[in-house]
């Protein structure tokens, strides 16, 4: 192609036309302003390709990230909702005849005395993608989303798990050291036998534990009710940029 340029040029001097060489030269260097044009048309549309390729795995990480989350919310949530069965029936059987029931007291004085609880929301992969200039080129709408749920909802879980491990510091020190109730060791028998001397007591700290696990319960399942919008939304976003 080169060669057969430069013939046309050649020719053009020889025959001395200068007019008909300045309109070929123009023609020329429009024929290389175009091919550059296109050459960068090129590369910005392989860039642009690339960047959404980047941002289609980014959010593809993030929909797994939030598919872990909800997998240990659940998980967590059923935990509660069975603590909280058991913990209730000790409750409705004291209310009916006033009696303590043996069947599940080791487990509630060990939940009673429960506060190593922890809940870890931080996320690699939110942290990540929200400083990458890619978020800034997600919907207003599914960023705020996606702030809401890691910078609020999942902080509220945390919270909750906190305020358990509160409750169950202040439950040792004020009632089951004082008590002698510590020692999970100790036999249905020589609980039983503490717990009843403080029954009515004993009764208002149980209450005050289904009230704390309930919040945590509730904040939990709004926790996975959330991921499930917000993985519905982020896959429809995916869809659309493919």
């Amino acid at each position: 192609m080169i060669k057969f340029f430069r013939r046309i040029r050649r020719k053009l001097l020889l025959e001395n036309n200068f007019s008909k060489y300045l309109i070929y030269a123009i023609g020329e260097i429009i024929l290389v302003v175009i091919g550059i044009l296109i050459a960068l048309q090129v590369n910005n549309w392989n860039e642009s390709k690339k960047e959404e390729r980047i941002e289609q795995q980014l959010i593809e990480l993030l929909i797994t990230d939030l598919e872990e989350k909800r997998k240990e919310n659940l998980s967590d949530s059923r935990v509660t909702k069975t603590i909280l069965k058991r913990i209730q029936t000790t409750v409705d059987i004291w209310e009916l005849n006033r009696t303590i029931d043996t069947t599940d007291l080791k487990m509630i004085i060990r939940r009673l005395a429960g506060d190593t609880y922890f809940y870890n929301e931080n996320s690699p992969v939110y942290n990540g993608l929200s400083n990458t200039n890619l978020w800034k080129q997600l919907p207003d709408s599914l960023t705020k989303q996606i702030d809401d749920f890691y910078r609020i909802k999942l902080m509220r879980v945390k919270k909750s798990f906190e305020k358990a491990s509160e409750y169950g510091t202040y439950c040792r020190l004020n009632f089951l050291v004082p008590n002698n109730l510590i020692d999970s060791n100790q036999n249905n028998e020589e609980i039983y036998e503490k717990v009843s001397k403080q029954d009515e007591e004993f009764i208002s700290y149980v209450k005050l534990l289904i009230n704390s696990v309930s919040r945590l319960n509730a904040r939990l399942e709004d926790s996975a009710s959330s991921i499930d919008k917000l993985i519905e939304n982020l896959e429809s976003y995916n869809d659309k940029i493919n």
